[in-house]
């Protein structure tokens, strides 16, 4: 992950607190859809870089935004901090002919210069995988990755191989995740 996304993590962590975390060597996970968040810059240190983020239940962090995060001196104290966090199941999913294929990546987007901070990233996964148990009616499939984690994913109903699926079969799979990330001055009040 780049320092960006880092930064974006982080500054989340607030909002997510509540959110389970996912990782694909934790065991069988479901993953979510979405995720949005907001929070309030309360304080801004220009000199360290250094922001103190106020969640909705007044939790507060300090972050610091690396040098990639362009515009930074155009935050200010009460900017709202909005977070959105999308996951997508599986994008794509077929029998695997090349086991070898997989890969990832990753694409991010920043503000232009003079605009807000802000910033949107595409990170999109390719694994092989082997089938480890199949729920027809509810569209689950567990995988178990080539480094041993295991995952559990929502198949879209338009997903016509995943009902020729059987388990022990090898499959190439890919899901993206998304974030986006602005900052915006609020409207003042009349």
């Amino acid at each position: 992950m780049t320092k960006i996304l880092h930064l974006l993590f982080i500054a989340a962590t607030l909002a997510f607190a509540a959110a389970p975390a996912v990782s694909l060597a934790d065991g069988p996970i479901v993953l979510t859809n979405s995720v949005s968040a907001k929070v309030t810059i309360v304080k801004v240190n220009k000199k360290t870089r250094e922001l103190t983020l106020r969640d909705e239940q007044g939790k507060e962090a300090v972050v610091v935004a690396s040098e990639e995060v362009r515009n930074f001196n155009q935050i200010k104290k009460g900017d709202v901090l909005e977070v959105e966090y999308h996951r997508a199941a599986a994008t794509t999913l077929q029998k695997a002919g090349d086991t070898t294929s997989a890969g990832e990546s990753t694409d991010v987007k920043r503000a232009k210069a003079g605009e807000k901070p802000g910033m949107v990233a595409l990170h999109t996964s390719t694994i092989v995988a082997t089938v480890l148990e199949i729920d027809a009616k509810n569209r689950l499939l567990t995988v178990q990755g080539p480094k041993g984690g295991i995952v559990t994913v929502v198949v879209p109903a338009d997903m016509k191989a995943f009902d020729s699926l059987k388990k022990g079969d090898k499959i190439t799979a890919e899901y993206a995740e998304a974030v986006a990330i602005s900052v915006k001055t609020p409207e003042k009040k009349k």
